[in-house]
């Protein structure tokens, strides 16, 4: 099921004018997608493996929607997404799942749309038919997550310059002692802006901080 914003895709008027990118790291299922639209009505120009591939299919401006697998390497969709030179295109990122960690960074890149890889093929259409439209269509599960992953980042705001000091060092392996000596502070407030980090980021070990994509985020 999705939300869609803007123009809707009811009568495919805006598939006759969309130009696709199909773009998934195995060939099988770029073909199979590619086929599938084709059988819809929509005008498939191009195809790719790789995000280099697809990064230069947009460039060139030959299309005007690109349908990503939200697993594209080198370089990933996000990274796309925030290329200028792809910007021209709009881009539909397809997802093997809502937990999937890229959803959020997707939707908060600027996708068109994001549509799950479990939905079936007239959701896929009408997705891509309300992207052509100007529209936007974001399968509903999704949005609730990314609507989670901001109400978090708001949670990583709050944190002091010392505490994010503190928090990327902690993310990097080093040790209280360590982290002491580089910034400055005694192990006594290393452990207590550490205390602070995982009250307001909801965490409960340094594995979990090590992991998180928020800092990364922040900058």
């Amino acid at each position: 099921m999705g939300w869609n914003t803007g123009a809707g895709g009811e009568g495919f008027g805006g598939g006759a004018r969309a130009r696709l990118l199909v773009a998934d790291r195995q060939p099988l299922v770029a073909e199979a997608l590619a086929a599938l639209l084709a059988a819809r009505g929509f005008a498939v120009v191009a195809r790719a493996h790789y995000g280099a591939d697809a990064a230069a299919i947009m460039a060139g401006g030959g299309v005007n929607i690109a349908l990503l697998d939200l697993d594209l390497q080198d370089p990933g969709p996000i990274d796309l997404l925030r290329d200028a030179a792809c910007r021209q295109t709009r881009m539909i990122l397809m997802a093997a799942s809502a937990e999937h960690p890229g959803v959020a960074l997707a939707l908060d890149s600027g996708a068109a749309g994001l549509i799950l890889k479990s939905e079936g093929a007239d959701s896929l259409v009408h997705c891509i038919a309300t992207v052509a439209s100007g529209g936007r269509w974001f399968d509903l599960s999704a949005r609730h997550r990314a609507l989670d992953h901001a109400d978090a980042i708001n949670g990583a705001r709050t944190l002091t310059r010392r505490e994010r000091d503190v928090a990327r060092l902690v993310a990097t392996g080093q040790r209280n002692r360590g982290i002491a000596g580089q910034l400055g502070i005694s192990e006594g407030t290393v452990k207590m802006h550490l205390h602070n980090v995982y009250a307001k980021l909801g965490l409960e070990s340094r594995t979990q901080l090590a992991m998180d994509e928020r800092l990364r985020m922040l900058g």
